[in-house]
C-alpha cells in the first residue's frame, strides 16, 4: 500500500536560504488528515493511539516526505500494512499558527513540522507534554543507536529535549578553492593564526580570501560563535545565556574584534553589507572568492555543473580552525537538523513505534542512495556510488560528537535581529566590535 499525499496549496518557493537559517524559523502546519483545516483522521485507535501515520510537513520541502513513500514501498512496507502513511503538506508561512491551532484542539497529527519556540523546552506545546520524548522512545525501540550523535547533541543543544527526528542535518565549515590554494602554495589551515595568515597570503597575491553576504548575516555571526566555541568551549553561548559571561566581556568581545579585523583588511571584497547569497555562492563556485563559509547542504551546488564552474575536484573543505590555547575542539561542528519534526505523545502505540524503528534502521541509506543527501541517521545500508566530497562530509558527521550552536540559536527574535542586521556592517566598519557585542548583550538583557 503507497502512501496518500495531499497538499493544501501549491505554492513553491525557491531553494531555501540555507538550513541553518531553516533552524530559526517557527513552523506550523495544518492537520494530518482533516478536509478542512481540523483534526486528524489518522488519530483515536480504541486506545486513543493513532489508525494512520499522519504526517504533517511543508509544501516547500519534499525531501522528507518523498524518501518517507519511498520507505512506505520498500523497507517500511509492513509497518505501512499495519499503519498507512498519509502525509499532507502546507506553506510553510502558515505552519507557525497552524500547528499552535491543531495544539489548542488536541488535534495534532502523529508526526508533524513544529514551531521551534513552542517546540524547546519552556515552550507552551514541551511543557503541555505533546511532544514524543524521542530518545527514551528510540532506546525502548532498540534503535537510538541509529541516530548520530553529533545529530542528537545538535537537537538537545537547541530545543533543550530530545523533541525532534533527524531527517536533515547539516555541519558547516569553510569550502575552498583547492587551485587557488596549490596556486599560491597554502595548506589547509587548522589553527586561527594559520587561517589569518592564508588570507593574508592570498589577498597580497591579488585574490579574494573570503566571500560572506550581509544579507544574509548568518553567514558572518558564524564566525562569531564558532570563534567563541573554539576558544572558551562549546558551551560557550550557553554561559551567556545562565548570566556566567557576557558578549562583552573581554573573552567574548575578541570574537568580534577577529572578525572586523579580517574585514579591515580587505578580505570580504567590496559590497558584504547588501550582497545576498546568490552573489555569495556566484563568487565561490566562480573562482572569485578562494574561501566561502557554508553548510554541507552547498552540496547540491557542488555537482550543478551549471553553478559550479571551477570543477567538482577543485571544491574542498575544512572545520573552522582552532583558537591556540582555546577551550574548543576542531572536531566540534556548527551543525543543524533543520525545521523541528516532532511526534505525538498521545497518538503513540506500538504501529507507530514500529514506524519510528523502520525510519531510524531506513532513513539515512534510502536518502542518500535515492536524494544524495545526509540525514542524522546512520546509514546501515552501504551505498555504491557516492562520490568523494559527499563521503568526505558524511564521515565527518559520524566523527563529530559536540554540536555548537548558531550564535542566534540560544536567544529570541530581537537577538537575532540585533546580530544579523548588524553584521555586514561589523565586516565593513560600520560598527565597531565594542557597539556590536553591546548591542546583542542588550537584546540578551532584555529578554531576561
Amino acid at each position: 500500500m503507497s502512501a496518500r499525499i495531499r497538499s493544501r496549496r501549491a505554492r513553491l518557493v525557491p531553494s531555501m536560504a540555507g538550513l541553518a537559517a531553516l533552524s530559526l524559523l517557527a513552523v506550523a502546519c495544518a492537520p494530518a488528515g482533516g478536509d478542512s483545516g481540523g483534526g486528524s483522521d489518522g488519530g483515536g485507535d480504541d486506545q486513543g493511539g493513532a489508525t494512520e501515520f499522519t504526517f504533517l510537513t511543508t509544501v516547500e520541502n519534499p525531501q522528507i516526505r518523498d524518501e518517507l513513500t519511498r520507505l512506505s514501498e520498500n523497507q517500511c512496507a509492513a509497518e505501512n500494512e499495519a499503519l498507512p502513511l498519509v502525509v499532507d503538506t502546507i506553506p510553510q508561512a502558515d505552519v507557525n499558527q497552524r500547528v499552535s491551532v491543531l495544539a489548542s484542539q488536541d488535534a495534532l497529527p502523529v508526526m508533524f513540522v513544529s514551531p521551534t519556540s513552542e517546540s524547546k523546552v519552556g515552550g507552551d506545546m514541551y511543557e503541555s507534554g505533546a511532544l514524543l520524548e524521542l530518545e527514551e522512545t528510540l532506546t525502548d525501540l532498540g534503535v537510538w543507536e541509529d541516530v548520530l550523535p553529533a545529530a542528537a547533541s545538535t537537537v538537545n543543544a537547541i530545543y533543550g529535549d530530545m523533541v525532534s527526528l533527524p531527517f536533515q542535518y547539516n555541519i558547516e565549515g569553510f569550502w575552498y578553492n583547492k587551485q587557488i590554494f596549490a596556486d599560491n602554495g597554502l595548506e589547509v589551515p587548522t589553527t586561527w593564526a594559520e587561517f589569518t595568515e592564508a588570507a593574508a597570503a592570498l589577498d597580497a597575491a591579488g585574490v579574494q580570501p573570503l566571500t560572506a553576504s550581509g544579507a544574509q548575516g548568518w553567514t558572518i555571526t558564524r564566525y562569531i560563535s564558532t570563534y567563541l566555541a573554539r576558544a572558551n568551549g562549546v558551551d560557550a553561548l550557553a554561559q551567556v545565556t545562565d548570566g556566567s559571561a557576557s558578549f562583552t566581556d573581554p573573552d567574548y568581545l575578541i570574537a568580534a574584534q577577529e572578525l572586523a579585523t579580517l574585514g579591515e583588511a580587505g578580505y570580504f571584497g567590496q559590497g558584504i553589507v547588501s550582497r545576498d547569497m546568490d552573489t555569495v555562492t556566484a563568487e565561490f563556485f566562480g573562482g572569485t572568492a578562494a574561501m566561502m563559509y557554508n553548510g554541507s547542504w552547498v552540496l547540491s551546488n557542488v555537482y550543478d555543473e551549471e553553478q559550479n564552474t571551477i570543477g567538482v575536484d577543485n571544491i574542498g573543505f575544512f572545520p573552522f580552525p582552532e583558537v591556540e590555547g582555546g577551550a574548543g575542539s576542531i572536531d566540534d561542528y556548527p551543525a543543524n537538523t533543520g525545521t523541528v519534526t516532532a511526534v505525538s505523545a498521545s497518538l503513540y502505540n506500538d504501529k507507530v513505534g514500529a514506524w519510528l524503528a523502520c525510519i531510524a534502521e531506513n532513513y539515512g541509506s534510502s536518502l542518500l542512495e535515492n536524494q544524495g543527501a545526509i540525514s542524522g541517521f546512520v546509514q546501515n545500508t552501504e551505498v555504491d556510488g557516492v562520490e568523494p566530497l559527499v563521503a568526505e562530509i558524511t564521515e565527518r558527521m559520524v566523527d563529530a560528537q559536540d554540536a555548537v550552536i548558531w550564535l542566534e540559536g540560544p536567544f529570541d527574535q530581537r537577538f537575532g535581529d540585533a546580530a544579523g542586521l548588524s553584521a555586514g556592517s561589523l565586516v565593513d566598519g560600520g560598527i565597531s566590535p565594542e557597539d556590536y557585542m553591546a548591542q546583542i548583550q542588550d537584546a540578551v538583557d532584555a529578554a531576561q
